[in-house]
């Protein structure tokens, strides 16, 4: 690394607040299919004309926007991905980024507590519908093209149940039913994510072969769920615990897995050394600043959790571009 590298690293949050400031005020919906001066927008937006004309000319030069003499208009990219009715809009992980951007920048308080620094009115999973629903959503489209690999990665044919455990909006069970056609699924949540799932789910095309279970993952000694499944799916789950709950969680889903089941764990998983990939030792930050024990774990780490729950064929699948998809069975008989 060089200084010019370093810097351009220090640098790196104008470009992100540039892009986030944007979307939440609405540059992109405003412009949609149109050409217009930034007296036009700043209008629209109900914004000053000095401040809009500057963030516009630094979207310009960052690419999401056009300029043709003294009006903008949306790129092709951005019309696709940043417009709220193009084909491909990622607005709902925009908001989940801005809502993460307000923790990260308190980031050196996190490291003197050890902990989260989200406040209870801030909390994403448990806390306010509005915050649930932008994180379920951000996972949703965020998750849907990972859904899709690891459908197609793992051969579940002979398996007709699947529960999949913080299965937030659904979407892995949705891609998973749909090389399986004879497979049932439920989604086990939280109540309010359950509440903002539903709906989502209703509108897709697996409605009537996904049910939802109300579960706390974490608290609790007894049974898990209320009958055992062939297939547990674990996606990005126990990076938002400590060791301790995640060892209590698996020994728990041993009982909740038929004879011959399997269990999936899809995971941002970190290497020995915990210094990579890169973005795996950012992500443990992310865990640092939004949870209170929360991490990256390593395949050896989860590896052994799931043997001391009982589960054996502990294997890594490789089918990403970095590690994070690893597979157990319940060796306890066969199924039917």
């Amino acid at each position: 690394m060089d200084v010019a590298q370093l810097m351009e690293m220090a640098r790196g949050f104008q470009k992100a607040q540039t892009l986030l400031t944007a979307h939440r005020l609405g540059v992109f919906r405003v412009l949609g299919d149109e050409r217009l001066a930034a007296a036009e927008v700043a209008v629209r937006l109900a914004c000053a004309v000095r401040g809009v004309t500057i963030l516009l000319d630094a979207l310009v030069a960052l690419e999401l926007l056009a300029k043709e003499s003294t009006f903008y208009h949306n790129t092709p990219f951005a019309r696709q991905h940043l417009a709220p009715d193009g084909e491909a809009c990622r607005g709902v992980s925009l908001d989940h980024l801005h809502d993460l951007m307000t923790v990260w920048s308190r980031l050196d308080e996190a490291v003197r507590t050890g902990c989260s620094v989200r406040r209870p009115e801030e909390q994403l999973m448990a806390g306010s519908a509005q915050r649930n629903a932008v994180f379920i959503g951000a996972m949703a489209e965020i998750g849907r093209p990972n859904a899709r690999i690891l459908a197609e990665q793992l051969d579940l044919s002979r398996y007709r149940s699947l529960v999949d455990l913080g299965g937030g909006p659904g979407v892995y069970c949705e891609e998973i039913l749909r090389l399986n056609p004879r497979m049932h699924a439920v989604v086990a949540d939280l109540p309010l994510t359950v509440a903002t799932a539903q709906p989502m789910v209703a509108k897709g095309p697996f409605a009537e072969r996904i049910g939802f279970q109300c579960v706390e993952l974490f608290q609790g000694s007894g049974a898990l769920l209320d009958r055992p499944y062939d297939v547990a799916l674990l996606s990005n789950v126990l990076h938002m615990e400590g060791v301790e709950p995640n060892r209590r969680l698996l020994n728990r889903l041993h009982a909740a897995v038929n004879p011959g089941g399997m269990v999936i764990i899809h995971e941002s998983i970190i290497d020995p050394g915990r210094t990579a990939p890169p973005d795996r030792a950012l992500f443990a930050i992310n865990m640092l600043v939004n949870t209170e024990r929360g991490n990256c774990y390593t395949f050896e780490e989860m590896g052994d959790w799931l043997q001391a729950a009982g589960f054996v064929d502990v294997r890594l699948v490789d089918c990403f571009a970095q590690p994070s998809l690893m597979t157990a069975r319940k060796m306890e008989g066969m199924l039917p």
